[in-house]
């Protein structure tokens, strides 16, 4: 399987729950932070390859694991071992294992999750949180599938997750795997405005999948880097992946607000978001508001002409503002 395109080297440990996470390791260097880079679906620790380079050359540590289901990490079909608050724990596990201190977490889509969880549960651990293109989010109950479209119809004017009525199918996984090509090329589009049709409305995902059908591949997706994706869903499968979809459905995650007050959820550190300007899922009039609401102790907003992959189609950029926004972190 091709790993990053860099020198770096990947590490394996099991963490407290048995599970064995592969990830990139690179210690910081003098009294420099390190950065645990969180990614989604359909990704791997690769996608970060951008900011791993360019974070690491200026002497910042990284940790960027392929999460659970996913690259050479473990992949686990039960949905029960999905639980968010489990998974942040898993991280937790490997920066002890790292003994890595003066950490900022990064995360993208549902890394964007556990980022927030990370803030929830572990806010100690961390020198600040940044979210990319998906917002922070407070765990709770999570609605069925067609009240949260109605839900999204009724705020917004049209459903921005119809993709979902396809994801929360069990055959999803087996239908993926027969199409890999097709997915791949609606998850990373060269034209953003693909997922207005493609992940908004109810049942399109679905039948462009069953079907093969490929739109124009983003040109921030190198063919290595799709390479990458294509042969690590092939070997390891869709099932595992899905996971992280079932387990919201399946009200896996449902209890991990319990016992906690409104105040509990702010966000106890400093907070960046990189708002993803074309993004037609994590709408404006969505991720905005629930930054705002929660980053009491801190926001930076810094807004990208970009679709959902921030951190790909505008890496430079992306990591210019990261790095500028942990050094006035210090300096606050």
């Amino acid at each position: 399987m091709n790993t990053l395109p860099t020198s770096f080297k990947y590490k394996d440990s099991k963490t407290s729950r048995g599970f064995n996470y592969h990830y990139v390791s690179i210690p910081a260097q003098g009294d420099k932070p390190s950065l645990l880079f969180i990614h989604g679906f359909p990704s791997t620790s690769y996608d970060w390859y951008h900011q791993i380079n360019y974070f690491s050359s200026k002497g910042y540590g990284i940790i960027a694991p392929d999460m659970l289901g996913y690259g050479q990490t473990d992949k686990p079909t039960d949905v029960q071992v999905f639980q968010h608050a489990a998974i942040a724990q898993d991280l937790i596990d490997i920066l002890d294992t790292e003994s890595v201190g003066g950490v900022f977490a990064v995360g993208h889509d549902w890394g964007s999750g556990i980022a927030s969880i990370l803030s929830l549960k572990h806010s100690s651990r961390f020198l600040g949180f940044a979210w990319i293109a998906v917002p922070y989010s407070p765990p709770g109950p999570f609605p069925p599938v067609d009240v949260m479209l109605q839900a999204q119809i009724n705020g917004f004017g049209r459903p921005i997750t119809g993709y979902w009525t396809f994801f929360e199918k069990e055959v999803a996984a087996s239908i993926i795997e027969n199409n890999i090509d097709s997915l791949l090329s609606a998850m990373y589009p060269r034209d953003p405005d693909e997922w207005l049709t493609l992940m908004n409305l109810p049942g399109e995902m679905q039948i462009f999948v069953e079907q093969g059908k490929r739109t124009d591949r983003a040109l921030y997706l190198t063919e290595k880097h799709y390479n990458h994706l294509k042969e690590s869903f092939k070997e390891g499968g869709m099932a595992s992946p899905m996971c992280w979809y079932r387990c919201m459905i399946e009200g896996v995650n449902s209890d991990l607000a319990t016992g906690l007050s409104e105040e509990d959820f702010i966000i106890k550190k400093p907070a960046f978001f990189a708002q993803a300007l074309r993004d037609r899922v994590a709408i404006q009039e969505y991720v905005v508001p629930l930054m705002q609401k929660y980053a009491a102790n801190g926001l930076t907003i810094e807004k990208f002409n970009t679709g959902h992959w921030v951190h790909l189609e505008e890496p430079d950029n992306l990591s210019v503002a990261l790095e500028l926004w942990m050094s006035n972190c210090f300096s606050s």
